[in-house]
């Protein structure tokens, strides 16, 4: 039984125009925020203020969003201005809108 070589598709698609590479990103993207991994370390940049910390979790106010670390000896090391350094063994980040976070979820045990 011979076997037929399968056909390709002629369907690609589009490669983006310099147009696509050059436009300006959404709104939102400017107001995401922005974290970044060193040494074990997370930093992030435009943190409003601590909503909640505990060694097992800590709850930032980032602007239009809510940021949550869980884990194991959670730590902060520091803050300066708007930049925080959470340090310990951090297993999930959630991410949500500041309006769909439950008051109770994360009460304001934090600095204000």
């Amino acid at each position: 039984m011979k076997q037929h070589p399968r056909r390709r598709s002629k369907r690609r698609t589009p490669a983006p125009t310099l147009h696509d590479l050059l436009r300006q990103p959404d709104a939102d993207f400017y107001r995401l925020p922005d974290l970044e991994i060193r040494s074990g370390r997370i930093v992030t940049d435009g943190c409003r203020r601590v909503l909640d910390f505990a060694p097992q979790k800590i709850t930032l106010d980032v602007g239009s969003t809510v940021i949550t670390f869980y884990g194991t000896a959670l730590r902060i090391e520091s803050l300066n201005g708007k930049r925080l350094m959470v340090a310990g063994r951090v297993a999930r980040i959630d991410f949500a809108p500041k309006w769909e976070v439950d008051a109770n979820e994360a009460p304001h045990s934090g600095s204000r």
